[in-house]
C-alpha cells in the first residue's frame, strides 16, 4: 500500500504546484490529498480527520468515504471502518478498492466467508487490483502479479474455511 500512496503523494505534489500556479483546488480535493498524506506517513488519526472534512464537504462522494474507512482499519477500528466501506459501495459499487480492503477488516475480525466474497468482488472489478505494492509495474502492465497479494490471501481463506474456522 505504500507504494500507492507514494504515488499518490507525486500526485498531491503536482496538484499543489498547479495550485500555486493560479489552478484551483476544491477545498473536497485538498482534504483528500491531505489525509492521502497522512495515511502515507503513518498518520492515521490525522488522515481519519481530513477525511471527515472531505465528507463534511460533499458527502455524495464515495472517496472520502473510502479515505475514511482506510484510516480506520488502519487504527484497528475494524467495525467502523466496514460501515464507512459499505458507505463508499453504497455510492459507487463499482470501487473496488471498498471491496477489497472491506475484506481486509472482515479477515481480521475472522470473518473469512465475508472476506472471501469481497476479495473475490473486488478481484472481479478490477483484475489487476492484485498487486498494489507494484502499483508502477501494473500501471504500464496487462498482468496482474498472481503469485502474491489477494489471490494467495483469498486461497489462505478460504482453507481457513475449510478447515472450519471463520
Amino acid at each position: 500500500m505504500g507504494n500507492v500512496l507514494k504515488v499518490l503523494i507525486v500526485i498531491l505534489a503536482l496538484f499543489m504546484g498547479l495550485n500555486g500556479c493560479g489552478i484551483g483546488v476544491s477545498d473536497y480535493d485538498e482534504a483528500m490529498m491531505d489525509g492521502l498524506a497522512n495515511l502515507n506517513f503513518n498518520k492515521p488519526e490525522e488522515a481519519l480527520q481530513d477525511f471527515e472534512k472531505a465528507i463534511k464537504i460533499d458527502p455524495g462522494r464515495a472517496e472520502g468515504y473510502l479515505g475514511k474507512a482506510n484510516a480506520l482499519n488502519m487504527l484497528g477500528r475494524y467495525r467502523e471502518a466496514i460501515e464507512c466501506y459499505n458507505q463508499a459501495i453504497s455510492i459507487d459499487p463499482t470501487l473496488a478498492n471498498a471491496y477489497v480492503n472491506r475484506a481486509i477488516a472482515y479477515s481480521h475480525l475472522g470473518e473469512y466467508k465475508k472476506a472471501i466474497k469481497d476479495y473475490e468482488k473486488g478481484l472481479e472489478l478490477d483484475p489487476k487490483i492484485d498487486d498494489p505494492p507494484g502499483f508502477l509495474k501494473r500501471l504500464f502492465s496487462n498482468e496482474p502479479n498472481r503469485e502474491k497479494g489477494i489471490r494467495k490471501h483469498l486461497e489462505y481463506l478460504k482453507k481457513q474455511v475449510q478447515a472450519g474456522h471463520g
